[in-house]
């Protein structure tokens, strides 16, 4: 197979302006070069190809072969500006897609925030959010189905990378009424005596302590739906400070002591592979609301750049 001649876009563009605006004068100006700069750009495609593209005598009147160059030329010059177009739409994060995952006392409060944002800021991005617990999502970013997830750390996965935000204590959720209610803490053995009701945060809670507060015969995975049975008084339940809801006033998050345990939250992300602009700029959006939210002393800022 011959060697393809060495033609570029930018003349193939110059040559659709010129047919046109049907004259170099017109077609220089409309592509921001001079008109002898413009006619250069001509002469080399004509070298190039090895053909005549205008009428000699007639500087706007293409040829036959310039004739039928111009229809695929012009498709051609419009493909690549849609391509270019759009490539540069992405990096400006005018366009395109982010995909998201929070654990639940993320996904409730502080999240949304951060959408409204990043919303305000790139209207043309679409936003696909979702919330689940600490091993779901790190499943969703292991297999690329979420740009970014906001949750616990991986523990030996080096195919996820992990960036601490904030940490927070366990407490216990009591209802309004309850014997423990008005405490202001409450020890890990203490919990004991009363029906527990297990969640996807306590699985990950030391062995040490899942044997001091006994056996848990219930399991709810569902923050809303966990919240719901402790008010409907099917037992108590253990969750980190900012699982708490609105407008659930019947509850409160009691701090558990001997020993105090911290729940620690960050960007989870997959390792050697960078995000979409649209994604960092989600990101940084979620960063910035941290840095300027007011927190509670239950709740810890760790560094973060």
């Amino acid at each position: 197979m011959d060697r393809l001649p060495d033609v570029k876009i930018t003349q193939l563009r110059h040559f659709v302006a010129v047919v046109e605006y049907r004259g170099f004068k017109a077609a220089a100006a409309a592509v921001f070069r001079s008109q002898p700069a413009l006619s250069l750009s001509i002469k080399e495609l004509e070298s190039a190809l090895g053909a005549a593209l205008f009428e000699k005598g007639s500087h706007a009147s293409p040829t036959p072969f310039g004739t039928m160059l111009y229809g695929e030329a012009r498709k051609l010059v419009e493909h690549y500006e849609r391509v270019i177009g759009s490539a540069v739409d992405v990096v400006r994060v005018r366009h395109g897609r982010v995909r998201v995952a929070a654990v639940p006392s993320i996904a409730h409060e502080m999240l949304p925030r951060a959408i409204s944002r990043f919303a305000q800021r790139y209207p043309g991005i679409e936003l696909h959010v979702e919330d689940g617990t600490a091993d779901y999502i790190h499943d969703r970013v292991r297999s690329g189905v979420i740009d970014f997830g906001i949750a616990g750390e991986p523990k030996g996965e080096p195919e996820l990378s992990f960036t601490p935000l904030l940490s927070d204590v366990m407490c216990v959720v009591v209802k309004a009424g309850h014997p423990l209610f008005r405490h202001r803490k409450i020890k890990w053995k203490d919990l004991s005596g009363y029906q527990l009701i297990g969640n996807g945060t306590m699985r990950a809670l030391p062995a040490s302590l899942l044997d001091a507060i006994g056996q848990m015969e219930i399991f709810i995975a569902n923050t809303t739906a966990l919240l719901s049975a402790v008010e409907g008084e099917v037992g108590l339940t253990v969750l980190p400070y900012l699982a708490q809801q609105r407008h659930r006033d019947m509850l409160r998050f009691i701090p558990l002591d001997e020993p105090p345990v911290e729940r620690t939250v960050g960007f989870v992300e997959p390792t050697g592979r960078s995000l979409s602009p649209a994604a960092l700029a989600l990101r940084e959006s979620f960063l910035e609301n941290l840095g300027v939210s007011a927190l509670p002393k239950q709740v810890r800022r760790l560094a973060f750049d």
